[in-house]
């Protein structure tokens, strides 16, 4: 009888037997699949890693340009907001509140039926503005729910100032009370002439202030140091040296800040209007019975250049093409250097953009007033509505 070796193994219930050793043969077959797996979730690991970086640069590139444009924005959003307030609002309750009746007294009307508010005469001869809404003796407006102010002067007196300009329009002469008002209104000359003093002081204010704000804004924008700020700060990628020129690529894009067509400049795309002289009628009484008054005219006329050599202020406008462009959104293109990566791919090659000649990161930026929904994204001039907003786009 064949002896039995006692080192077998059940290869089941009822089924044949094999021997251990032979199972101790199969163990060296991981070996094989260890030699292709691991070196694969190595590699998939660096993939993983380099992709990683790449992403995490381009995200804080867009962070850095996207904080860039916004805060350059805001700039020109100060700007035509402070426009909107010196055209409108301002010069409105400021008047409003002065000359309103009550608490000023009417004057009477010569013909001796009807009287005549002071407020009401200087908006008839075009001096002021006012709300189209506005309600007789009452307080100024409150335009703050109100999506369209519309505040504007008299047509008929003012007609250059309807709809928004399209250059600069001075006034060489401007009856400040006219002919008529002074023959027709019962206005004694020396009242006529602290309306004169209060009006040019108030304009020579309001000049000041908007020559003030539109200078701040031109150093602003001269050489756009907030963006290049603000871009050096997060960006990582410029050294200390090179915070001037950091930036570059995303102000002078196609349409963007840089370009010559979206700055906005004095005597070019943006306008101060001035008076140059200023004439008013009034009454002069004699002190005798017959006649007891002759029209009296401020001659010469009062010469606003004194003053300031460009004349009293009146209004500041900005042409309705850059308005639209900055309404649809200015294009930042920002170029920056992708980091070298463990598989020698060169990604400032492969991933260049046209705009720039390497990798880049996109914002369009826009200042919009939307309350006013037109397609010219006007609201400094006619109808100033101070509420332009920032708008990044993603």
């Amino acid at each position: 009888m064949p002896i039995k070796s006692e080192k077998t193994a059940a290869a089941g219930e009822g089924g044949p037997r094999r021997p251990l050793f032979a199972l101790s043969l199969r163990a060296g077959q991981i070996l094989l699949p260890s030699l292709l797996v691991i070196p694969s979730l190595m590699l998939f690991v660096y993939l993983l890693y380099e992709t990683t970086k790449i992403s995490r640069a381009k995200i804080q590139q867009q962070f850095a340009v996207d904080s860039a444009a916004f805060i350059q924005m805001t700039d020109y959003v100060n700007l035509f907001n402070r426009t909107a307030y010196v055209n409108g609002a301002f010069p409105y309750r400021i008047f409003k509140e002065a000359y309103e009746c009550p608490p000023e007294e009417p004057m009477q009307m010569a013909s001796g039926t009807g009287e005549k508010c002071p407020y009401d005469m200087l908006f008839e001869a075009g001096a002021i503005p006012k709300s189209k809404s506005d309600v007789k003796g009452a307080q100024p407006d409150t335009l703050d729910g109100s999506g369209k102010w519309e505040i504007a002067f008299d047509e008929t007196a003012r007609p250059e100032f309807k709809d928004n300009p399209t250059g600069k329009t001075d006034t060489p002469v401007f009856h400040l009370i006219t002919q008529d008002q002074g023959v027709k209104i019962m206005l004694e000359w020396g009242s006529a002439i602290g309306y004169y003093k209060f009006y040019s002081q108030v304009y020579s204010l309001l000049g000041t202030v908007e020559t003030s704000q539109y200078t701040v804004f031109e150093r602003l924008t001269d050489g756009f140091s907030f963006f290049k700020k603000s871009y050096f700060l997060n960006s990582g990628t410029c050294e200390s040296e090179q915070a001037q020129s950091c930036g570059n690529d995303g102000i002078y894009s196609p349409n963007g800040f840089g370009a010559s067509s979206n700055k906005i400049r004095d005597g070019s795309n943006f306008h101060m209007h001035y008076i140059q002289k200023i004439i008013f009628y009034a009454k002069v009484f004699t002190g005798s019975s017959l006649p007891p008054y002759y029209l009296g005219k401020s001659n010469p006329p009062m010469d606003m250049t004194t003053m300031d050599p460009k004349g009293l202020f009146q209004l500041a406008t900005v042409e309705t093409a850059p308005l639209i462009r900055f309404g649809e959104g200015l294009d930042v293109y920002q170029g920056w250097d992708a980091p070298a990566n463990y598989f020698n791919i060169n990604f400032n090659l492969l991933a260049k953009c046209n705009e720039t000649g390497r990798p880049c990161v996109h914002a369009k930026i826009a200042a919009q007033c939307p309350q006013l929904k037109t397609g010219d994204n006007n609201c400094v001039w006619p109808n100033p509505t101070p509420k332009y907003q920032t708008r990044l786009y993603p």
